[in-house]
């Protein structure tokens, strides 16, 4: 085991990501393009807090609840806590490699994960990763002390670890994949870990941090759970995606970098990773989650961020491996390109406007946040021109970042539900009922909505909103009146 404090690593490394989240900080606070429709969706979550919500577990609501209390509720603050955990991943990682490989590998641990593509864009915007990736790492860390020998407050670590992470995402299953097979595969680990009360801490720690949230997911018919299996398609039968499968497997070398990813899998086709007791661990929480999504992908399909929990264990792996192969210029490489792809990606756009260059809309990494604040103030004008009516939404992306940009925030905004299923947590909580006769303003990016008309007793064009995004692309919207709701069926 390398002496972990043969080197002062802990402050070079400090100093190292927080210069890095100072940065972004910094860039929330002065550059940040509009929300985007999941964004906004946990801004209103946030503003009436949960054990849980039909889409995913709370801490993200919780999370933004937070930072807006601290710093308001502008887009940067509602962003905070992203880099933040990004910089606590990355020194958690730090320490982790300290203690497996040396005080050289803690620097460059913390290094690669500070600068990785993903962490980059992760850090730029607020979305469920950050932390569950927080809590992977922090739960890593704890089962490596505890293999050390450590006492019953790293099973502690390991138990809350374990719970918040669930509350982030439930991709934290993932982490259980992982230990299970430590347990099966290592002898060693085995002996240590199974015995005394260590492990029941760990699982009545667990089960406590989560247990609310179970709760909710019962009472609710297991919303949250229905949802994730209903956004993975595992109901959708047997099926075989070449494309998507191999579009997941290229998106994997922009989330964790080229030549990171490749030499990920170089690592872990080696035998030797698989030989030594440390690397082994480390692999086991990398190899067979990514397996697992890479066949869920060709299956049926898998968000590129999916993968994202592996890049943690497998951060270790690529910075162990070329140290000790001597290719520490691969990790300089790496680093150096991942720094020059967070150029492009945050200073590349505004530089093109400051010169007068207009991008098209695929050309541009933030082409999903340009227009919403100017569209929410168009339809603030129409909307003041009918005091008396809620807004109603076909579209969950619309009403949530519609809601977070017209002003004053249309918190009572109903959304169109007529099949009576609940699919996100605005058609759980304010699907428009028929009591609720109306005036309504009907946002839509439909021309004209005969199946929503028909439900009314009147209908009057509002309004028709443009904003342009692009120089090929504009946000186009029409408003309507309705008066008389009569239900969604007769």
């Amino acid at each position: 085991m390398p002496n972990a404090s043969e080197q002062p690593w802990f402050p070079r490394a400090l100093a190292l990501v927080g210069a890095i989240t100072l940065l972004r900080v910094f860039w929330l606070a002065f550059n940040t393009p509009d929300l985007y429709a999941d964004e906004a969706q946990y801004w209103v979550w946030a503003q009436d807090l949960r054990l849980g919500y039909v889409t995913k577990p709370p801490l993200v609501a919780w999370l933004i609840a937070g930072t807006t209390a601290l710093c308001g509720p502008g887009e940067g603050c509602i962003r905070l806590s992203s880099p933040l955990l990004h910089a606590g991943t990355a020194l958690l990682l730090c320490a982790t490699a300290a203690r497996l490989f040396g005080a050289r590998a803690a620097l460059w641990a913390a290094s690669v994960y500070a600068t990785l593509p993903a962490v980059s864009v992760s850090s730029a915007i607020v979305s469920t990763d950050a932390a569950l990736l927080f809590a992977w790492a922090a739960a890593l860390h704890a089962l490596v002390r505890l293999r050390e020998g450590a006492g019953l407050a790293w099973w502690a670590v390991l138990g809350l670890s374990l719970g918040l992470g669930f509350l982030a995402k439930y991709a934290m299953v993932g982490f259980l994949g992982g230990l299970v097979l430590t347990l099966i595969l290592d002898r060693e680990a085995r002996s240590t870990l199974l015995r005394g009360a260590g492990p029941w801490l760990a699982a009545a720690l667990a089960l406590a941090v989560l247990t609310p949230n179970l709760a909710w997911n019962l009472w609710n018919g297991f919303a949250t759970v229905r949802h994730v299996g209903e956004n993975a398609n595992l109901g959708g039968g047997p099926s075989f995606n070449p494309i998507q499968g191999l579009e997941f497997l290229g998106a994997q070398f922009g989330v964790f970098g080229p030549i990171t990813f490749a030499l990920l899998l170089w690592v872990l086709s080696r035998r030797a990773t698989w030989a030594d007791p440390a690397t082994r661990m480390l692999a086991l929480f990398a190899a067979p989650m990514g397996a697992l999504m890479l066949a869920q992908s060709f299956a049926s399909r898998a968000n590129a961020n999916w993968a994202a929990p592996i890049y943690v264990a497998g951060t270790l792996l690529v910075v162990a491996w070329a140290l000790a192969q001597g290719r520490a210029l691969l990790l300089r490489l790496s680093v150096g390109l991942h720094v020059a792809a967070a150029l492009i990606l945050f200073a590349g756009p505004p530089a093109a406007e400051a010169a007068g260059f207009s991008l098209p809309r695929g050309a541009d990494p933030w082409m999903r946040q340009r227009g919403w604040a100017t569209l929410g103030e168009a339809v603030s004008r129409v909307a003041a021109e009918n005091r008396d009516a809620r807004l109603l939404f076909e579209q969950r992306r619309d009403m949530a970042t519609l809601i977070y940009y017209v002003r004053p925030h249309p918190l009572d905004a109903r959304m169109w539900e007529a099949d009576g299923i609940a699919r996100n947590e605005f058609e759980l909580t304010a699907a428009l009922q028929p009591g609720e006769r109306g005036p309504l303003l009907f946002v839509t990016r439909r021309d004209t909505a005969p199946d929503v008309f028909a439900r009314f007793e009147r209908v009057e064009q509002a309004g028709r909103i443009t904003v342009p995004t692009h120089r090929n692309a504009a946000l186009r919207y029409t408003l309507w009146r309705l008066e008389g709701f009569r239900g969604y069926r007769d």
